[in-house]
């Protein structure tokens, strides 16, 4: 086989790959929900997020109010944007594929090393997405708080395994893949809308006084309802090998894959089923049926029920008043809090289609009659046929569905414990936290975030933030902004200056228009 056609056919893959995941409409994001302000202080929050905010973090800050305020009300009130992950990995990228470099065997194996790790097993993963909080509110009283807030949200990741990076580098190369080696992919989408009510109380006070040695326990729970918009999977499993000479070698391709999905995309996919498997028309090619498959995202498509809680310690040290921190309370606050517990149900037309099958290619056998006759002579149309007609549609295009009557689809879960301390226009915060899945930018690695803030003239902050851990190597943060008594407008930006270990994240977040009373 010619290395053309190799690269023909690993091309056909991944087109079939990618039309089945999504027909290039797979939009991931972040699961721990993001601000202005903690964006630029590190991606924590769980100690010192407070109004409607708290609502997705740690809803037992509906009870704190550093400006002394009742209502906290936002419109259009935080839109935040994300990408980034190991498989992101600029510094990588510049570095092999920006410098004229012949990419051989040898320096692909080399990349893929830098990029993956020694390991042949190991996978990358990417993600992006957006969040906003179109609308929320919050109220306080000195016993009980209480709040109400949607915000839309996508969800997902797409995984990269080392033998399927290598393939697009080398193409079936027999060097490569003289022995098996595991060529694997999935990617999800979760798009849905979430309506959150906030509630929080005060459940401990060590005295009724607001001085000095004051301490306070608070707790918070937020129950929402879910709206699911669309949902989207596919887990590729298989292995790849790639036996003898060149010119003669024979490629052997075991795989099976699993794909989920609602909405249009179940009709359009059995619909496909129909008229190629069931009717045998063999001219029915899988990418006509996918143009309108996603015309419907942003319908309801499934509900569902979700639950944030968390509590907070509260402890009014002293009050200080020193020449650059100026004058204030001293206040120490530690929290722990569970976010996006729960998931939701998808009954608009869920469908699974599953294929498992073995491709053996053993060199391409030329009948010139045929291609005169149907092609008019054209070779490579009649190469091309084979690869993305034939042997795309025939083999790995021929999927049969199962019967499902509903998919549950759970959220991002995660845990976080954290802490601040206040001392007039100085701010210290940490958080520690960690993914109980790894859905979207979730991740079971924890994350450590610790930033610093800084009020000139009480109503400009200067925010400074740290990262490490999570789905990513170590970021930066900074944000300002104008956060008067009864008005914010905020901004926080994200970013890692070095990728070449852990991979890039790239984030910004806007507060939107957000009032006090």
């Amino acid at each position: 086989m010619t290395r053309t056609a190799k690269n023909n056919l690993f091309f056909t893959i991944s087109a079939i790959i990618l039309c089945l995941a999504a027909n290039g409409h797979i939009v991931m994001a972040q699961g721990h929900h993001a601000t202005s302000v903690n964006t630029a202080l590190g991606g924590g929050g769980s100690a010192y997020i407070t109004g409607y905010h708290a609502t997705f973090i740690n809803p037992a800050n509906l009870m704190i109010s550093d400006r002394d305020t009742r209502i906290n009300f936002g419109v259009v009130g935080g839109i935040q944007s994300a990408a980034g992950g190991s498989l992101v990995n600029i510094k990588l990228y510049n570095r092999h594929f920006t410098k004229g470099h012949t990419i051989d065997t040898e320096r692909a194996l080399l990349i893929s090393d830098e990029w993956f790790g020694a390991c042949p097993l190991s996978t990358s993963k990417a993600a992006f997405g957006v969040d906003m909080v179109p609308l929320g509110v919050s109220y306080r009283r000195d016993d009980m708080a209480f709040s109400i807030a949607a915000r839309a949200r996508t969800l997902g990741s797409t995984n990269v395994s080392k033998g399927m990076f290598e393939l697009a580098l080398t193409g079936l190369n027999t060097q490569v893949f003289r022995d098996p080696r595991k060529v694997n992919f999935n990617t999800e989408l979760l798009a849905f809308w979430e309506l959150a009510f906030g509630f929080a109380m005060q459940v401990w006070q060590n005295t009724e006084r607001n001085a000095p040695g004051t301490m306070r326990v608070y707790a918070g729970v937020a129950p929402k309802i879910l709206f699911g918009l669309g949902y989207a999977k596919m887990d590729l499993d298989s292995r790849l090998q790639v036996t003898g000479r060149e010119a003669e070698s024979s490629v052997v391709h075991n795989f099976e894959y699993n794909i989920l999905t609602t909405g249009n995309l179940t009709d359009d996919l059995t619909a496909y089923y129909q008229e190629r498997r069931v009717r045998g028309n063999k001219d029915a090619i899988l990418g006509d049926y996918l143009e309108d498959s996603f015309s419907d995202l942003g319908g309801r498509q499934g509900a569902g029920f979700g639950l944030e809680l968390g509590a907070t310690f509260e402890w009014y040290m002293r009050d200080v008043s020193l020449p650059v921190i100026g004058t204030g309370p001293q206040i120490l606050r530690a929290s722990f809090s569970l976010t996006d517990l729960g998931g939701i149900n998808f009954r608009k037309n869920p469908g699974n289609f599953r294929a498992k099958d073995s491709f053996l290619w053993e060199g391409l056998t030329v009948d010139f009659d045929y291609i005169d006759e149907e092609f008019e002579g054209d070779f490579s149309n009649y190469l091309e046929y084979v690869l993305e007609d034939s042997i795309g549609s025939d083999i790995y295009g021929n999927f049969s569905p199962r019967d499902v009557s509903n998919l549950r689809v759970g959220l991002a879960p995660m845990f976080h414990l954290g802490g601040s301390l206040t001392m007039g226009r100085l701010g210290v915060m940490l958080d520690i936290g960690k993914g109980i899945n790894n859905r979207g930018v979730n991740s079971r690695r924890f994350y450590t975030a610790l930033g610093t803030e800084y009020r000139v003239l009480k109503a400009l902050p200067l925010r400074l933030g740290l990262r490490a851990g999570g789905y990513s190597a170590v970021n930066l943060s900074a944000g300002t902004g104008l956060d008067l008594k009864n008005f914010e407008f905020s901004l926080g930006v994200m970013t890692t200056p070095s990728s070449a270990r852990g991979g890039m994240n790239l984030s910004a977040a806007w507060s939107g228009l957000v009032f006090r009373f």
